[in-house]
């Protein structure tokens, strides 16, 4: 509780300090500064609410997660260039049903939004523990990319 008053706190006063410096310092209008803000910082609670606390959380570890991405990408991107030219290189798309196992909102939504760029798979549907990815071919191995991302991204944001 005291988190979120202290995030209350302080986004107001820096939603306060942004008016103010739109307003250009004009105190003619303080009244309708402090509604907006007061609205705003209720609006930014409700859409971002504060964090829990940062327990096992390893930021530093970004760095890889965007080095094993690019690589990905980029052999995906080959693969799927490889199957388009080269008729002898199988494509047989069908869908994988696979489980989230991650807990936290933003480790999910941002495998999610991930595994969508990388080629040859994409996110078909979704539910409360597992994840439809469509696949090009059934010798991608969606299974072993999935489970690498959400182990990556959990390390990351501590899941």
């Amino acid at each position: 509780m005291i988190g979120y008053v202290r995030a209350a706190v302080v986004r107001f006063l820096v939603l306060l300090l942004l008016w103010w410096i739109l307003a250009e310092g004009d105190t003619r209008f303080w009244h309708y500064g402090l509604v907006a803000t007061a609205v705003a910082t209720v609006v930014s609670l409700r859409a971002l609410p504060p964090a829990r606390p940062r327990t096992g959380r390893r930021p530093w570890e970004i760095p890889a997660l965007a080095g094993w991405f690019l690589l990905a990408l980029l052999r995906g991107g080959i693969d799927v260039a490889r199957r388009a030219l080269d008729p002898r290189m199988p494509i047989s798309p069908h869908t994988r049903r696979l489980p989230i196992r991650s807990g936290a909102p933003a480790a999910r939504r941002l495998a999610l939004w991930m595994i969508n760029l990388m080629p040859g798979t994409l996110v078909s549907d979704e539910g409360e523990d597992w994840v439809d990815l469509h696949v090009l071919a059934e010798d991608i191995d969606a299974d072993q990319a999935w489970a690498g991302l959400e182990r990556r991204l959990g390390r990351i944001i501590g899941t």
